[in-house]
């Protein structure tokens, strides 16, 4: 019986309770620091007066941006920073939509800083923003996605966080995901698909833990892996000090945020929590799945770039590659292996009632776990965000099969690095195989009537002529 249980809980513990252990820490780490960092503990540093202004410029890249530029130029006409010390510079890239008609109409509307554009020749958004550095003033630089909306307080917090340390030479902010029932114009509630509801707020509560609690910790520890490209600032005399965003790797931000941990190691790259930024929710499971495979390959090429950042794994402060890498990829093999692995028991003679029973204790530890950081996201939220997370309580149902989903997006990006050329914007696999069977029938299409049917015509035709 001894050794029964010994084996029973060798093998499960291997496969199963590993990859859970790892995130069930993880959970209890955030626990922690969102107790230690809940509102009431908070030191009140929005009531200390900024005793001088920096000039601030905004930097939007803009590609077919039409649609959802208007809203993210309101927000910045409701910043509670003194307008007239903002400069926004918003750089064309090639559009081909109503963009420029959308920018000069923008430019008719009062405000009291100012707002220009430039056009480039070509695309992309790192050649934009570094096209938009050498032409700004502002001592610290913001950049912005053109679908980013941000809170009124967010460019005072950007500031308040570089005035309180001289230190501080980056910054990211926190992003939230609107909701996708909510109509951003009217603020009216729309009928949507259930499962674009749930893949939305399931992103929102994955966002939130990740920025309000993860980026918090990574903050305090000099750990920061990447400055959001949707917002994130700069001081103007760091930024142009580096090479900027170099298109070297399909993650430029991480890329930029690297390069700035190891050529200035006094100076800090942090999150600033209050400053938030609101983005739209990924559209389809297809933007989602070439999003975070992007993600992974960006975090692969940055970390093949930088190995003096190979440091021990289990080093708290400073950034260690190898402790990302073992957690993203050595200790993901596990979950391969159980996902393929549980199914085939049952063919090999495991009771079905034995498998059928781990994958259930198993999806219900992982509910355990996702409950957990839902408290700590409640814990730490505040206003709009708390009651949408106290709303949506019942979500920790369903999280463990996001996260299941987004971990095999993410392992895609650890196969393509190694196999595939690079490239900002991925298909996703039910595109690239009906494209591969396209490009494979209009092949077979090819040689059956340039080749095979004009040879077999001419063999038929010599035969009955011989005949």
């Amino acid at each position: 019986m001894t050794d029964e249980l010994v084996g029973f809980i060798l093998f499960w513990g291997v496969w199963l309770f590993v990859p859970m252990l790892i995130d069930g820490t993880t959970a209890v780490v955030y626990f922690i620091g969102g107790f230690r960092s809940r509102p009431s503990t908070r030191a009140d540093d929005k009531k200390k007066p900024l005793e001088r202004y920096p000039l601030v410029t905004i930097l939007i890249p803009a590609h077919n941006a039409s649609r959802v530029l208007p809203y993210c130029l309101e927000s910045l006409r409701r910043q509670t920073y003194p307008h007239r010390m903002i400069e926004v510079l918003i750089i064309d890239n090639q559009s081909d939509d109503d963009t420029r008609a959308v920018i000069a109409g923008q430019q008719a509307i009062s405000f009291a800083g100012s707002l220009n554009w430039i056009s480039l020749p070509y695309k992309g958004k790192p050649g934009a923003l570094n096209a938009g550095i050498h032409r700004v003033n502002g001592e610290i630089i913001v950049n912005i996605d053109a679908d980013t909306v941000l809170d009124p307080e967010a460019i005072l917090e950007m500031v308040r966080a570089f005035e309180l340390d001289p230190n501080v030479a980056g910054a990211t902010g926190s992003i939230e995901v609107l909701p996708a029932d909510v109509d951003p114009r009217t603020g009216e509630h729309v009928d949507i698909h259930p499962l674009k509801f749930l893949m939305a707020e399931a992103e929102f509560l994955e966002y939130y833990a990740g920025f309000r609690i993860g980026r918090q910790y990574q903050s305090q520890t000099k750990s920061l892996f990447t400055l959001a490209g949707a917002f994130s600032a700069f001081r103007r005399d760091v930024l142009l000090k580096t090479f900027m965003y170099d298109e070297r790797t399909v993650s430029e931000d991480t890329d930029l945020t690297f390069f700035i941990a190891r050529e200035f190691p006094d100076r800090k790259v942090i999150a600033v929590a209050p400053a938030v930024a609101y983005v739209h929710p990924t559209e389809s499971l297809k933007a989602l799945y070439a999003q975070r495979l992007r993600w992974q390959r960006g975090q692969l090429e940055v970390a093949a770039m930088y190995p003096e950042f190979e440091r021990h794994p289990f080093r708290l402060k400073g950034l260690a590659i190898s402790k990302s890498l073992i957690i993203d990829h050595t200790l993901a093999f596990p979950r391969v292996v159980w996902t393929f692995l549980l199914p085939m028991m049952y063919f090999v003679g495991y009771p079905l009632t034995l498998v059928v029973s781990a994958t259930l204790s198993m999806y219900l530890i992982y509910m355990v776990v996702e409950g957990l950081y839902q408290v700590v996201s409640f814990m730490v939220a505040e206003g709009a965000a708390k009651s949408r997370i106290r709303r949506h309580w019942w979500m920790f149902l369903f999280m463990p099969a996001y996260r299941w989903l987004t971990f095999w997006f993410r392992f895609g990006g650890f196969l393509a690095v190694m196999m595939e050329p690079r490239e900002w914007r991925a298909s996703d696999p039910i595109t690239q195989t009906r494209e591969g069977l396209q490009r494979i029938s209009t092949l077979t299409l090819t040689f059956l009537t340039q080749s095979f049917l004009p040879r077999l015509a001419a063999l038929v035709g010599g035969v009955l002529r011989t005949k």
